[in-house]
């Protein structure tokens, strides 16, 4: 049986498609499980949506940039001036997932 390179191609790009797919759901998935995490936990003194509604009190979240993760999990692990440590009480999924949602939120 001689199968054409385009039907390969085709069968190729689907299933990239597909991955793509899975993929793009996950990381859906990981910044809504984000969102509830910060709701729960951060927003009380980071403000709602990273909107820092403390006059300066707490750090900004939306100034974070990507390069910026370690800090951002040691600050939530160790507490950093006036934020207390999470360690024990966030796991590192959770902490990702808040990751991922100042992440999808401060790049608007």
């Amino acid at each position: 049986m001689n199968r054409s390179p385009a039907l390969y191609v085709a069968r190729f790009v689907f299933a990239l498609a597909a991955v793509a797919s899975d993929c793009a759901w996950a990381a859906d998935a990981k910044i809504a499980a984000g969102a509830s995490i910060y709701g729960n936990y951060c927003s009380n003194c980071h403000g709602d949506e990273l909107r820092n509604t403390s006059g300066g009190a707490t750090f900004d979240l939306t100034r974070l940039r990507p390069a910026d993760h370690d800090r951002f999990v040691n600050s939530v692990l160790n507490g950093k001036t006036q934020m207390p440590p999470w360690r024990g009480v966030l796991d590192m999924e959770q902490i990702e997932s808040i990751w991922s949602f100042i992440r999808a939120t401060a790049d608007r």
